[in-house]
C-alpha cells in the first residue's frame, strides 16, 4: 500500500474503494497498525509535517570508531537521515538540494509487479500488470498469484511450480494451503501445486528474500510447514518470518515477526522466538541469534526503505536490486559511511539520491542504468 494513502486516510480523504485497501492493510498484521499510530501520532502534533515529498531532514553527523585489521583506526562518519515518521523533529520549508548529476538523461523507474512463473511441464507465463493467466487450480490477474486447493488434482504426486522474481520485479503469491509469501526483486521460490494431506507443506527459496505468514498446522491435519534455503530448514508451525539469502550474500538471515519457528542445518535445531534473527553460516555450519528491529526488516513489504545504521555499500545493493540499476563505487572510504532512513520504494531514485547527497557526506553521478559514488 502506498503512503499516500496512509495521509489521505489522516486528512478524512479516502475513497470507498481506497478504504476498503486501507482497512485491509490494517488488519493485515499488527505491524502495520503500530506503524500508522506512529504516523497518526505525528499528524496530531504537527498535520503540516507528514509529507512524503518534505518530511526529511538532515539531522546530524556522528563520528564511528572503525577498527580494520593490519591498519591504524579510522574514522568513518555516519550521517543520520530519518525520513517520514522515524523524524524526532521535522523542517516545516524544504531546504536547497544540489541535484544528482546525470551524465546521459534517463530517468530510472521504481520496481514494479512482475514475474516469471514456470510450470511442472517447464512451460514459462511471465506475469505483469495488465495480464492474466489461469489454468487449473492456479489463477493470476497480473499483480499476483492465487493456488486453490485443487480438488480435481490427483493428491498423489507433488508436482511443482517456481516462482522467479527479476530485479526491478516484486510479487506476491497464495500458496495452495493458503499460505501467503511476498516475494522480493531478485528472488526464486519452488513449492508444490498441491500439497499431500499426510506430508510436511515443503517449500524452497532457492535465493532472494520473502516474507511468509504460514497457514497454521491445525488446519492442516498437523502437518508442519517447512522452507529449505541453502542447506538451512525452517520449521514452521504457523506464524509470520522474514528470509532473506540473496546470492551474492555469504549468510542466510531469518527474523521472526511472530509465532515460532525452530532452525534446522547439519542435525541441529535452534528455536526463534519473536523479535529475534537468525544468521546462519552455510560454510561453517554455525547459527547467531540476536535481538532486531523487525519492522525495519519487513518494511520492504509494505513498500518501504527502511535502513538502520546501514552502510552505504548495502543500501545501494538493496536500492539497485529494486530500480535495476548497476553500481560503481569510485571512493571504497564513501562505502562504509553508515545511514538511517525511511523511503517510499515508490518514489523516483533521483529523489532518495538527493536526500542523501543532503548529508554533504557523499556525491551521486548516474550515467545511463549506473549509480557512480564519488
Amino acid at each position: 500500500m502506498e503512503f499516500k494513502l496512509i495521509l489521505k486516510k489522516l486528512n478524512n480523504s479516502l475513497t470507498e474503494e481506497e478504504e476498503k485497501i486501507f482497512d485491509a492493510w490494517v488488519s493485515e498484521s499488527e505491524l502495520h497498525r503500530d506503524y500508522f499510530e506512529r504516523v497518526k501520532e505525528r499528524h496530531l502534533k504537527s498535520p503540516e509535517s507528514v509529507s512524503v515529498d518534505t518530511g526529511w531532514a538532515k539531522l546530524s553527523l556522528r563520528l564511528k570508531k572503525k577498527q580494520k585489521k593490519h591498519s591504524y583506526s579510522k574514522y568513518a562518519a555516519a550521517a543520520a537521515i530519518l525520513l517520514l515518521v522515524s523524524l524526532p523533529f521535522w523542517l516545516k520549508e524544504t531546504p536547497q538540494r544540489v541535484p544528482v548529476q546525470q551524465m546521459v538523461e534517463k530517468k530510472i523507474e521504481a520496481g514494479t509487479d512482475k514475474a516469471t512463473l514456470t510450470l511442472e511441464d517447464g512451460t514459462e507465463v511471465t506475469l505483469e500488470k495488465g495480464g492474466s493467466f489461469s489454468r487449473n487450480n492456479v489463477h493470476s490477474n497480473g499483480e499476483q498469484l492465487v493456488y486453490t486447493n485443487g480438488a480435481d488434482i490427483p493428491n498423489t504426486n507433488l508436482r511443482y511450480n517456481t516462482l522467479t522474481i527479476p530485479r526491478g520485479g516484486q510479487f506476491y503469491v497464495v500458496l495452495a494451503d493458503s499460505t501467503k509469501v511476498w516475494l522480493n526483486s531478485d528472488s526464486k521460490l519452488r513449492y508444490p501445486v498441491n500439497f499431500l494431506d499426510d506430508q510436511p507443506r515443503t517449500v524452497e527459496l532457492v535465493y532472494g528474500e520473502a516474507y511468509f505468514e504460514v497457514s497454521p498446522s491445525r488446519l492442516h491435519n498437523g502437518t508442519h510447514f517447512m522452507v529449505n534455503t541453502q542447506g538451512q530448514q525452517v520449521d514452521v508451525l504457523g506464524t509470520a518470518f522474514n528470509i532473506k539469502a540473496y546470492k551474492e550474500d555469504s549468510v542466510v538471515s531469518t527474523a521472526l515477526v511472530h509465532g515460532r519457528i525452530a532452525i534446522n542445518q547439519r542435525g541441529d535445531s535452534k528455536e526463534l522466538t519473536p523479535g529475534h534473527q537468525s544468521v546462519f553460516d552455510p560454510l561453517s555450519g554455525t547459527v547467531e541469534i540476536s535481538k532486531v528491529d523487525v519492522s525495519s526488516i519487513v518494511a520492504w513489504k509494505d513498500g518501504l526503505f527502511n535502513f538502520k545504521d546501514m552502510p552505504l555499500s548495502e543500501i545501494l545493493v538493496t536500492i539497485s536490486r529494486w530500480y535495476d540499476t548497476e553500481i560503481q563505487i569510485r571512493n571504497q572510504e564513501k562505502a562504509a559511511i553508515e545511514f538511517n532512513g525511511m523511503f517510499n520504494r515508490n518514489q523516483e531514485l533521483e529523489k532518495i539520491l538527493s536526500i542523501i547527497e543532503n548529508t554533504n557526506e557523499v556525491k551521486f553521478t548516474t550515467v545511463g542504468n549506473t549509480i557512480i559514488v564519488d
